[in-house]
């Protein structure tokens, strides 16, 4: 279905107006959401005693179950009925709303043209409904970032918009949600354009997605208020530039679990996959493995948002003893990697749930552990935990997500204070700087530049008037090689000419395909020998252009197969090459206006 000509997208003021669209039915979508998410975990919750589970030692929580076996089995079954019924409606209704959700939102915006799947918002609600209320382990945002650009999507579809504008909406609708459910209305929209990237910004979203934010922030406080969702007082806000080196060392062990956990939740996914029983079934294993650490340890199922407010308050475990302080940091050390285990099982099996959620627990933990740590260390400093807490929560996020500006602003507005912005920013950069080669989203790219969906950025209009024959009269010969060399004297050239790829032809000048140094010596590097020669590490995939080419066709070579030089060809034989660079002095020329 699509709206009638007159209402289509077709200017930038056009997006706008959708952008505040997308903003009311994504505030009303998260209105709707979270009151019955807050429905079902009551319900499920008065199943059972076990939120009352708070003993600190193994004894003391046998003996609980022990007193409350009905209960106990309950907690026990809950999460394989909840993964149970996750698992039939992905494999029966929508395959994309099984794990984070925001994953499958990054590849439809690199990959996929910004189009999704219409019945995501549905499906992916009711599949997150049923994971999390039961005890499934993981975090709101995954899933209502999908649902937000899901309803991005169908609403920008019945605005006929095209891909770009598509893609713009898609992540209004992200923002929206998360500037919704978490009431942050700056962090939502900076969310949205900076989960999609590495080390970088979908700066042309930026303002659809402010709009869209800050309107569904307002549609979504007249049902829930404006207090934040975990506010804290100046009092407890406080920084003194004595413990800042116990600030980097929750930004060194942010690092380590935020490894731990990406590495966790791989590892497990590849471990269920290969399991032989029925897709739909994977989730309830996963429900067992979480049902049978909350027998033990409660507070790391759902959300666990009640134990983080326990310990945000203050209310930390209690030995009594005369280690209190060393059995206290272990217990939320222990607590953190049980979360991350759960958390792995639970989503890693198919499960429905985001890991936004499960980050602030976990770098809340270890923000308390560390603040514990530091007020031994510094008793006269009145050293506020949960200010270690909150920028625990913030570098956990920026490290696993890639995402500093975006964890940052976020636990600012969850916890009404920017009193904490200087602790914030140092340990989350140094987090993020840290983990810049781990990423819990696969289809995360580096920049606009790595991305199918920029890839017409470069104005191929102007490229696509451009005839290779009438443009260059010669072609470089530099970065040409024989495919008898020798890998290793092919190396020295590398490092002579500054070069990283090179053009491989035969005896007879005729191509063979493209050598990418930093590709095989990151990749293959052990199996290089002394006689290996080029042949054998060339690429033959890589198509060439002739001469009678577009520039265009060029472009689409290098972003496609990732190389910076591409083959021209005449009459059989290669005659030279054209670098990136090249195309980017061809733009210029074109574009530049004359003096």
């Amino acid at each position: 279905m699509v709206l009638p000509k007159r209402f289509w997208i077709r200017k930038e003021n056009h997006v706008f107006i959708y952008a505040v669209v997308i903003g009311i039915v994504a505030g009303l979508a998260a209105m709707l959401f979270s009151f019955l998410l807050h429905l079902f975990e009551s319900f499920t919750d008065s199943l059972h005693l076990f939120s009352q589970n708070t003993g600190n030692s193994f004894n003391q929580k046998l003996n609980f179950i022990s007193q409350h076996k009905s209960s106990a089995l309950i907690v026990f079954f809950l999460p394989v009925l909840g993964g149970l019924i996750c698992g039939l409606i992905t494999y029966l209704f929508c395959k994309e709303a099984e794990g984070t959700g925001t994953d499958e939102m990054i590849n439809a915006f690199h990959n996929k043209e910004g189009k999704m799947n219409t019945t995501i918002p549905i499906f992916k609600s009711i599949a997150t409904i049923f994971t999390l209320s039961t005890g499934g382990s993981g975090g709101r945002e995954g899933p209502i970032s999908q649902i937000g650009a899901g309803l991005g999507v169908m609403i920008a579809n019945l605005g006929g918009a095209g891909a770009r504008s598509r893609r713009t909406l898609m992540l209004s609708g992200t923002a929206a949600g998360l500037g919704a459910a978490f009431k942050t209305p700056l962090g939502g929209a900076l969310t949205a354009v900076e989960m999609v990237y590495k080390k970088d910004i979908e700066s042309d979203a930026l303002i659809p997605c402010f709009i869209s934010s800050v309107t569904a922030y307002l549609v979504f406080i007249a049902y829930a208020g404006t207090k934040p969702l975990m506010q804290i007082s100046d009092k407890d806000a406080a920084f003194h530039f004595s413990e800042i080196i116990f600030y980097l060392a929750l930004g060194i062990l942010c690092y380590i679990f935020g490894f731990v956990f990406i590495k966790g939740f791989n590892d497990t996914r590849r471990l269920i996959d290969k399991i032989k029983i029925p897709l739909w079934l994977k989730p309830a294993i996963g429900g067992l493995l979480v049902g049978f650490l909350a027998l033990m340890f409660f507070e790391v199922s759902g959300t666990s948002q009640n134990y983080l407010e326990h310990v945000f308050s203050g209310k930390l475990p209690d030995f009594g003893g005369r280690n209190e302080v060393f059995f206290i940091v272990l217990s939320l050390l222990c607590i953190a990697v049980l979360k991350i285990v759960a958390t792995a099982c639970t989503i890693g099996s198919g499960g429905s749930a985001g890991i936004f959620g499960p980050s602030l627990f976990v770098g809340a933990m270890l923000g308390a552990a560390v603040g514990i740590t530091a007020q031994y260390f510094l008793p006269h400093n009145h050293v506020s935990i949960a200010a270690f807490m909150v920028v625990g929560m913030g570098a956990f996020y920026a490290g696993v997500a890639n995402a500093p500006i975006a964890g940052i602003i976020m636990i600012c507005e969850m916890t009404g204070s920017y009193n904490l912005l200087p602790p914030l920013i140092i340990v989350s950069i140094f987090t993020f700087i840290l983990s810049r080669q781990i990423s819990f989203y696969k289809f995360q790219v580096d920049n606009r530049f790595k991305s199918p969906a920029h890839i017409w950025d470069m104005k191929l209009d102007v490229m696509e008037s451009i005839i290779i024959k009438n443009y260059f009269p010669e072609f470089r010969l530099l970065a040409m090689v024989r495919d008898d060399y020798g890998f290793n004297q092919v190396r020295d050239l590398a490092n002579y000419y500054h070069s990283s790829d090179f053009i491989v032809v035969d005896k007879d000048f005729k191509y063979v395909g493209v050598l990418s140094m930093r590709k095989v010596t990151a990749a293959y590097a052990k199996l290089i020998k002394e006689n290996t020669t080029v042949i054998e590490f060339a690429d033959k995939s890589v198509p060439y252009v002739s001469v009678d080419n577009k520039l265009s066709d060029v472009l689409n070579i290098i972003m496609k197969y990732d190389v910076d030089k591409v083959a021209v060809i005449e009459e059989g034989r290669a005659i030279g090459y054209i670098r990136s660079h090249d195309i980017f002095e061809a733009y210029n020329k074109q574009t530049k206006p004359a003096k």
